[in-house]
């Protein structure tokens, strides 16, 4: 289940650093252009992002860093995510949206930038917590944003369900030779991969969404899940959304109202 955004993605879905081609629209935000042709046209700003900490500004980094990987042309977008926090959403290339969240010193700005330029500034702060923001972008992002806040939880899955699935996703693409067909490839990526109910309600997640958490290395790997008890996944809906938030991030599947998330 799930739209086809008319992506293509080259590669080996499971490869967190994997190239991925782009041709049409990328997901429910609008039109994705190759990178080389995306130009970083901005309004100047003095704004200023302050962590509560050194770990906070490697946490957002490290997001970044995957998605300029997947776009060097991504646009993040910031949101206050309640008192003391912000959260940076990224559509990525293959049409799902993105998140990770980070502590803040103080109320951060609601803006968007292009991660690239954001994730330079980071590093040339080298550990300070203060990070000047680079040109805005605000004109550029494109599509909604889910609520911050009324989630329903259905369940919880565990982390090595969801990589098993996308292992198995990549191993069906490469027998029936998919890779070299974008009609096979948007055809797997759009099935219904992982099925979760609770609370009188269902929710089918479609395999871009399992791969787009892997790709961000959302899922952590087996020796920090065995060490920290980070063994699961959370899925939760409000309204069109569905989400599910793993221990290092979360992905999301905007749906059609009533076509993919059910009462039972």
């Amino acid at each position: 289940m799930g739209g086809s955004d008319g992506a293509v993605v080259a590669g080996d879905p499971t490869d967190p650093t994997g190239p991925v081609a782009r041709a049409g629209p990328g997901g429910p935000g609008g039109p994705v252009a190759a990178a080389g042709n995306r130009r970083a046209v901005g309004v100047a700003t003095g704004a200023v992002l302050r962590f509560a900490g050194p770990a906070d500004a490697g946490d957002l980094a490290a997001f970044h860093g995957r998605a300029v990987r997947l776009d060097p042309a991504a646009l993040v977008r910031l949101r206050g995510a309640g008192r003391g926090a912000i959260t940076a959403y990224v559509w990525l290339p293959f049409g799902v949206l993105v998140s990770r969240s980070a502590r803040t010193a103080e109320a951060p700005p609601d803006a968007t930038v292009g991660a690239a330029p954001l994730l330079e500034a980071v590093e040339a702060a080298d550990g300070d917590q203060s990070v000047a923001l680079p040109a805005r972008q605000d004109a550029a992002w494109r599509g909604q944003l889910p609520a911050t806040s009324a989630w329903q939880r259905l369940d919880q899955v565990p982390v090595d369900v969801v990589a098993r699935l996308v292992r198995a996703g990549a191993t069906t693409l490469q027998a029936i030779g998919g890779q070299g067909n974008a009609g096979l490839s948007e055809s797997l990526l759009d099935h219904g991969a992982l099925t979760v109910t609770g609370d009188g309600r269902s929710v089918v997640l479609p395999l871009r969404v399992l791969s787009a958490a892997w790709r961000m290395g959302f899922l952590g790997d087996s020796s920090t899940r065995a060490a920290t008890a980070e063994g699961t996944v959370a899925v939760s809906v409000q309204g069109s959304w569905a989400r599910l938030a793993a221990p290092y991030g979360s992905a999301y599947h905007q749906t059609s109202q009533g076509l993919l998330v059910r009462p039972r």
